[in-house]
């Protein structure tokens, strides 16, 4: 009786722990969070790419350069964090004749400087490229809807 009664205690506490980590696995309020905190901000010709991180994920932004947006701007700083609006530049390609457009790959492009294996490149004007970094966990690149230039729009 005594040794039922321990399994059972055992398998009632295993059960409400097991629950209770799940709870915290799948807390809404810790996925729908969009801070994401600048850590490096650089340009390519009229062109910055904003590194920003979330939950230990380095997310490679792209955005154009626009002094129309300069009045009122609350200018993007590194260490600080934003809400920001990301999209994905893959999911995003041109899609003409309903077929969807493929990046170009790192053998497609004739420069020296892209050689890591499996870039992805992408051409923003004619003399900009900016590729995908998979040595460094960064195989996407995205914009934010709510960055103009370096300008945070809310």
């Amino acid at each position: 009786m005594i040794m039922k009664n321990i399994v059972f205690f055992l398998f009632l506490s295993m059960t409400l722990l097991s629950c209770s980590s799940s709870a915290k696995l799948i807390n809404p309020s810790k996925s729908s969070d969009t801070s994401y905190k600048i850590i490096k901000i650089t340009k390519k010709n009229s062109w910055y790419i904003i590194y920003a991180e979330r939950n230990d994920t380095v997310y490679k932004v792209v955005s154009k350069y626009d002094d129309s947006v300069l009045k009122n701007c609350k200018k993007v700083i590194e260490g600080k964090s934003y809400n920001l609006k990301l999209e994905s530049k893959r999911d995003n390609v041109p899609v003409i004749g309903g077929v969807k457009l493929k990046p170009l790959n790192y053998l497609d492009v004739k420069s020296h400087a892209y050689d890591k294996d499996g870039m992805e490149c992408y051409r923003y004007d004619e003399e900009t490229e900016i590729c995908t970094e998979p040595k460094s966990g960064i195989y996407d690149l995205f914009y934010a809807t709510n960055i103009k230039g370096l300008c945070y729009v809310k």
